[in-house]
């Protein structure tokens, strides 16, 4: 089908595709992010989002460099990108689990469903910044993109989710929650396309990721239903289109076999040293070692990140050297989808109910309850039991 079909799909319209797939992940992502809990485990959370990650990308650059003759920004690439696990993957496992009670006590399903959306944002906008470095001339500005791109990024989502709020209509309006979902797609694949336009993408996703939490902060409670519109969008089209354009784009017949082989490696290698990340990264929090062991095992799946990033390199080479190296990212990108997406859910929907401890909902006191008198009819009441001006009578 690769060769079939994706050969007739146009690179233009399948990079534009792509970007708007990746948007409204990142617009869902945002929506869902409890601010709260972001708060309160704010440490932690951090810890998380931040260790893991940058642990994992390292390996994986230092073993692209070793294994697949990368240059060091090609390789950091490659690292950021097998390091972004799948919010797709791991959020409705994690809500699954905590709606039966697993792991609740010890704040689990909140802690990682939180952390999530940074550990893309950390991942997507470092290969943003690799990306700008790689293909854009030398100058002072790539000295300054990685501070630019998170200002921007952090400025321009605030903006529009300040603008978004207030001229959005009141929740007793007909028809307000189709002009929500409107008036967010809208701004979020303007503010995505507009920054790439510029050069700057990782400032992009963080945008869209910031534009996404900013509107269900001052939404409030009307944003639910926006959210259920936007991830049933996300299910129902931009997923498999997203996977689908994906997977048509790698041409297999021309993988080297080399190239598979180091991208299992750097794969397998990268997930160990970023299981042993978590660990440290939950020490001090007097957590179980099953449920940090748990917790690694949430931290697996990759997917969504995967397929929107892992092409990307690939659209801006124009050399028949960088077009090499776009087409092994790419292929390690989608051996990273197979190899973890699967396996990391179905561990996730095992080993959940294994390892963590389960709440059961406390049972209804019978204090403040009325008497209704006995529960069979026919039972005889003893007759000292009975009130004393009934007894005279």
């Amino acid at each position: 089908l690769g060769t079939v079909i994706g050969s007739q799909v146009d690179p233009e319209w399948s990079s534009a595709l792509r970007l708007g797939a990746l948007t409204l992940i990142l617009t869902r992502a945002g929506l869902a992010m409890d601010l709260n809990a972001l708060l309160r485990l704010r440490f932690v959370v951090l810890r998380l989002a931040m260790l893991p990650c940058l642990c994992e990308a390292a390996t994986a650059a230092l073993l692209a460099t070793w294994l697949l003759d990368f240059p060091p920004l090609w390789a950091a690439m490659l690292g950021f990108v097998v390091a972004a696990i799948s919010p797709a993957v791991v959020v409705p496992s994690l809500l699954t689990l905590q709606d039966q009670g697993y792991g609740v006590e010890a704040g689990i399903p909140t802690m990682v469903v939180a952390a999530a959306p940074l550990d893309d944002v950390l991942s997507i906008a470092g290969f943003g910044v690799c990306l700008g470095i790689s293909f854009a001339e030398s100058s002072w500005l790539n000295y300054a993109r990685a501070p630019l791109e998170l200002l921007l990024g952090l400025s321009t989502g605030m903006i529009g989710a300040g603008l978004l709020v207030v001229l959005s209509p009141s929740s007793e309006e007909d028809g307000a929650k189709e002009l929500r979902l409107l008036l967010l797609l809208s701004a979020a694949l303007s503010i995505a396309f507009g920054l790439r336009e510029v050069g700057f993408s990782g400032a992009a996703a963080l945008a869209v990721l910031v534009l996404g939490a900013g509107c269900a902060r001052g939404w409030g409670p009307v944003a639910k239903p926006v959210s259920a519109s936007v991830a049933d969008l996300w299910t129902r089209l931009a997923q498999p289109l997203l996977f689908s354009l994906v997977g048509a784009s790698v041409v297999v017949t021309g993988l080297e076999t080399e190239t598979l082989a180091a991208g299992l490696l750097i794969i397998v290698l990268g997930g160990l040293v970023r299981a042993a990340a978590v660990m440290l990264a939950l020490s001090g929090r007097g957590m179980k070692h099953q449920e940090k062991l748990f917790t690694a095992i949430a931290w697996t799946p990759k997917a969504t990140v995967q397929a929107a990033l892992g092409g990307l390199a690939l659209d801006e080479a124009r050399e028949d050297a960088e077009q090499l190296l776009g087409r092994r990212l790419l292929a390690v990108a989608v051996l990273c989808i197979l190899v973890t997406a699967p396996p990391g859910a179905t561990l996730i929907a095992l080993m959940g109910p294994r390892l963590l401890q389960k709440v059961d909902k406390p049972e209804v006191e019978d204090t403040g309850k009325l008497d209704t008198g006995p529960e069979n009819p026919d039972e005889v009441v003893p007759e000292e039991t009975l009130p004393g001006e009934l007894e005279k009578s």
